[in-house]
């Protein structure tokens, strides 16, 4: 039978840590791009106009946001000349950036977390790292920023959430993993 310790010999940890904030993530090597509608053709048309060109040249897409006027996605690095390639030759309008990373903040129930997003927007914020986009699901937010403020990023968070560096991973896309 295991016997508790007594409070006051508990380790100390932060609230947001004991409520699952338990890892960070950073995939280096992310490229960003938006690819706009031209006024002549409808929304949805475009939509899947660029997604079937970009599923037909073979180039994984994440990060994908659906706007008025253009769609947004995050790819590998190594894929985005061709998917430039493809969007060009299809006469997409688009504008990408390179040299970007996506850090993951990671939690058993991040949806239960009360004011974690406003806690990753400051310490992003202090890190002087912009974020281009974000996404969340039950157990994480992705956070797409410049990649070289990922380690400042990083040393934040793991600051703001009571992290060490054995909590972060570190990602690097290669074309190998997608073969």
């Amino acid at each position: 039978m295991t016997v508790p310790l007594p409070s006051d010999q508990r380790p100390k940890v932060t609230f947001e840590r004991e409520r699952g904030i338990y890892a960070l993530r950073v995939t280096h090597d992310v490229a960003h791009a938006v690819v706009y509608f031209t006024e002549n053709s409808t929304r949805t048309a475009s939509i899947q106009k660029t997604f079937n060109v970009l599923a037909e040249a073979g180039i994984p897409l994440f990060l994908v946001k659906l706007h008025q006027t253009s769609v947004t996605f995050a790819v590998a690095g190594y894929d985005l000349p061709n998917a430039e390639k493809a969007l060009s030759a299809a006469d997409l309008k688009m504008k990408t950036r390179r040299d970007l990373a996506v850090v993951t903040i990671v939690a058993a129930a991040m949806r239960e977390i009360s004011g974690v997003m406003v806690a990753i927007s400051d310490a992003l914020y202090t890190a002087g790292a912009r974020l281009y986009e974000m996404g969340d699901s039950h157990d994480s937010v992705q956070c797409l920023i410049e990649a070289e403020r990922a380690e400042e990023a990083v040393a934040v968070l793991c600051r703001t959430f009571d992290l060490g560096s054995d909590c972060v991973q570190e990602l690097r896309l290669s074309a190998e993993d997608t073969a």
